[in-house]
């Protein structure tokens, strides 16, 4: 992996724990309450999404970058 990609990977997860950050004081501002369980499931959801959809990302982007994709008969 390049250093370019990690620091747009880190980007995309500070980005997301700046979104939790601010849901968190607008749920506040609210009344909501939330428990610890509550808690442990929003972060995890949110990482494991992000997790996912950079993972699928690179897999299409390698796939399109070594071939993978191209046609073996390109009259068909």
């Amino acid at each position: 992996m390049s250093f370019r990609l990690i620091l747009w990977i880190g980007g995309a997860f500070a980005a997301l724990a700046l979104l939790l950050w601010g849901i968190t004081f607008l749920w506040g501002s609210m009344g909501i309450g939330m428990t610890g369980h509550g808690w442990f499931a929003y972060i995890l959801g949110g990482v494991l999404t992000l997790a996912l959809s950079i993972g699928l990302f690179l897999l299409t982007f390698h796939s399109a970058r070594h071939g993978h994709d191209d046609m073996d008969d390109p009259g068909a």
